[in-house]
């Protein structure tokens, strides 16, 4: 970490030198004479920052610990903070007992060198068979402020959310009777992605999962989920990663990951099935019904392009996320 005082208007800048993965950052801080303290928060993976006292700045040039205007800087041994680039999405997965297909969204990095921050943003199936044990890592591990559930109401009253303690809970379903209902295959499949496009319900919902993540409290997660964490989850998942700039290939990679997740739960259903003789199209319907394929996102986006013109203008125009707002969620969940 280097410290720099220059010029009249006394540009404090400092770098802080990660691990050769990752890609250093220079911030400017134009300040008069107010010190800036480092503090490690390792929830966040990164460093925190903020103002002391002004007699900082004249003890440490005194000390030579911050070089005068045009005097070689001095470093500072800083220990790594829990940043880090995932190199694969099984990674991102968050073990608990009582819930299946939960990840942490943190240590995917963007277009721009940056890395979406650790125990912020998770994802998930259903919540209603939580252990005392996976409140606790909820609760104290991961911080968790806000529950975010997109399943429909009466998913939610056969399998309801255990109630987290401290925890804001959020019930804003995607689908409505109109857009659910359908024979499950899947072309119909791709068909009904599209209506998280063209449904003006569904883009209201995924509009308030926004306001959601710019509102909820400092410094704790949000996680969203719907029945298995695959459909509404992953297309919520896929709007998020592509406003904080991480490219299509990582967010196509992580949508396609319920599958890998999914998949003990997939076999066991067709062990039972075949048990008790299921055909082979019952048997191909569990695969369907199990899990994703790519092309049910494509043509979500096929979608967006075709009434939009690109995921951008989606985003700015069908779900009313503003320029400022999105920069604000950068600055939010990027180091």
């Amino acid at each position: 970490m280097f410290w720099v005082l220059t010029g009249s208007r006394r540009a404090l800048i400092f770098t802080i030198s990660l691990p050769n993965q990752y890609q250093a950052k220079t911030l400017p801080f134009y300040t008069k004479s107010v010190t800036l303290e480092v503090a490690r928060l390792t929830m966040l993976g990164g460093f925190y920052m903020k103002e002391q006292n002004e007699s900082f700045v004249a003890s440490a040039l005194s000390e030579g610990a911050i070089p005068a205007a045009g005097e070689a800087t001095n470093t500072f041994s800083v220990s790594q903070p829990a940043l880090r680039t995932l190199k694969s999405v099984k990674e991102h997965e968050i073990h608990l007992q009582g819930a299946f297909n939960v990840r942490d969204m943190g240590g995917y990095p963007t277009k721009d060198g940056l890395v979406v921050k650790s125990h912020l943003l998770l994802r998930s199936a259903r919540l209603n068979a939580l252990t005392s044990a996976d409140v606790n890592t909820l609760i104290n591990t991961y911080n968790l402020g806000v529950d975010f559930d997109l399943r429909r109401p009466e998913e939610v009253s056969e399998l309801p959310d255990r109630s987290l303690p401290g925890v804001k809970y959020i019930n804003d379903s995607v689908d409505t009777r109109e857009t659910y209902y359908y024979q499950i295959n899947a072309e119909n499949n791709r068909k009904h992605y599209r209506t998280y496009v063209t449904s003006e319900h569904a883009r209201k919902v995924y509009h308030n999962l926004f306001m959601a993540l710019l509102e909820k409290p400092m410094g704790k997660s949000l996680l969203w989920h719907c029945a298995s964490g695959k459909d509404r989850t992953g297309v919520a998942a896929a709007l998020i990663l592509y406003v904080l700039g991480v490219d299509s290939r990582t967010i196509f990679k992580d949508y396609v990951a319920s599958n890998d997740f999914l998949k003990p739960r997939i076999d066991a259903r067709i062990a039972r099935l075949k048990e008790k003789g299921a055909t082979r199209s019952e048997i191909k319907f569990a695969k369907v019904d199990g899990g994703v394929d790519l092309s049910y996102l494509k043509a979500a986006i096929d979608e967006v392009k075709r009434d939009y013109g690109s995921v951008a203008d989606f985003i700015t125009n069908g779900l009313h996320i503003t320029k400022e707002q999105q920069a604000r969620l950068q600055e939010m969940y990027l180091a």
